[in-house]
């Protein structure tokens, strides 16, 4: 593993070298105008950066619009089918990227820059196929990150366990355990609320952690068949709500209220993005502070969900010329790739100052990334699962929004015992077809 990081190292380097930046303005040119449009999250941050790459690249003028995280997808969306205020850059997602790619409302970023593909080589593999559609790169990682399975060592080892659970069985017996000495009264707590976007992250997670999928390769779903690994999610949550370790409250929880529960101490086994350890051991947020540790996705292949959310340029800027063209692959290269020193200026201040998990393999050898990141998580494991055991969601498709709402009600009616789990799944296949045809 280190072997091949320290190759995609040396590859990056040469990469950068033929990956040059545009000379300086000459002396009163007119700036290059870029408007860049992203979710609302550190915007003070978001903006000194733009201030940072307009000082080392004054060639470029950017102009910064934010819209709220709930309702960016829509407005984002809106806007282009208007024509209004579209954005030259902009933030997007794995599970937007086939709706606006389908659309043509972003562009492919291979076709105007023969450079992206090899800055790609320096990716993890779960991101660069997350922001691929049809063969086609469409993007720079802004910010990546797997699935997660967590727990607090400490409340584990007074119960008498050496080490976490293997498998989602064992999972059980452990949070058996743990109530049963009156450590915990709920052990189990996941964000599973209709309104938690990662909960349906949580679902497929378990699912690929014991050899599952969703679909096959034409896109068909394979949940739906007797037996699936589909199902056996669905009965094991209901068994843990059923023996009491899992908390009730987890099906009207988001992941930020599961993980006031670990911060707490009331809850010992958690589900969520790795890079929620940050915050869970930090002593600033969290009264358990130090007790929290990754673990390998509990399962027989231990494979769980990667995520990315990047850097897109929308189909207008190649219509706008050279001019417009060079000025994106500069701020492409300076916010999600290298930079013009080969010091990825804006993902290494994300990671160190927020925690963010990043795609670019070579900031895994970053003595000061690894010392942060050290002090919250254990980095090798962390990277073990990125490039080992994370991999994109499938079905990833531009009607996949859409079912992800109807399937994470559909979900709620199980764990509740509303309906069987052979006919939630059959309803999530209905609804998957139905919205195929359309």
């Amino acid at each position: 593993m280190v072997r091949r990081v320290v190759a995609v190292a040396a590859m990056l380097v040469v990469a950068a070298a033929v990956i040059p930046m545009q000379p300086m303005a000459r002396a009163g040119a007119v700036p290059t105008q870029l408007t860049f449009t992203v979710w609302t999250f550190a915007i003070d941050t978001i903006q000194d950066n733009i201030n940072r790459f307009q000082s080392r690249v004054p060639n470029v003028a950017v102009k910064l619009a934010d819209y709220n995280w709930g309702q960016y997808n829509d407005t984002i969306v809106a806007n282009f089918v208007g024509g209004s205020s579209v954005p030259d850059v902009l933030y997007s997602s794995d599970h937007w990227l086939q709706q606006w790619a389908a659309a043509g409302w972003i562009a492919p970023l291979d076709d105007y820059f023969p450079q992206a593909k090899e800055l790609a080589k320096s990716f993890a593999p779960y991101a660069v196929e997350g922001m691929t559609y049809k063969g086609k790169l469409y993007g720079v990682p802004y910010y990546a990150d797997p699935m997660a399975f967590m727990y607090n060592a400490a409340i584990l080892r007074q119960a008498g366990f050496g080490a976490p659970p293997q498998t989602w069985a064992e999972v059980l017996e452990q949070a058996k355990a743990i109530k049963a000495k009156g450590l915990v009264q709920y052990p189990i707590g996941f964000g599973f609320s209709l309104e938690e976007p990662f909960s349906i992250e949580t679902f497929i997670s378990m699912v690929y952690s014991q050899g599952g999928n969703l679909f096959d390769k034409d896109l068909n779903p394979v949940f739906d068949r007797t037996g699936s690994t589909a199902v056996q999610v669905i009965d094991w949550v209901r068994e843990a709500l059923r023996a009491g370790v899992m908390n009730p409250e987890s099906l009207q929880w988001d992941g930020v209220q599961a993980g006031n529960a670990m911060k707490g101490g009331s809850q010992v086994f958690f589900i969520t993005r790795a890079s929620g350890l940050w915050e869970l051991n930090n002593p600033q947020f969290s009264k358990q502070a130090g007790n929290f540790q990754l673990a390998i996705m509990p399962g027989s292949t231990h494979e769980t969900v990667g995520f990315v959310r990047f850097y897109a340029m929308s189909s207008g800027v190649p219509r706008r010329g050279k001019e417009a063209l060079d000025a994106a692959w500069q701020f492409l290269n300076y916010f999600g790739g290298p930079g013009p020193d080969n010091s990825y200026p804006v993902v290494r201040r994300w990671a160190l100052d927020f925690g963010l998990g990043f795609a670019q393999l070579p900031l895994f050898r970053d003595k000061d990334i690894r010392a942060a990141f050290g002090r919250w998580v254990n980095v090798e494991r962390l990277e073990t699962i990125g490039q080992k055991h994370a991999k994109v969601k499938q079905g990833l498709t531009p009607w996949f929004a859409q079912w992800d709402v109807f399937a994470r009600a559909e979900l709620q009616k199980a764990y509740l015992g509303q309906q069987s789990a052979e006919q939630t799944v059959k309803n999530l296949a209905a609804k998957w077809n139905e919205l195929r045809r359309r």
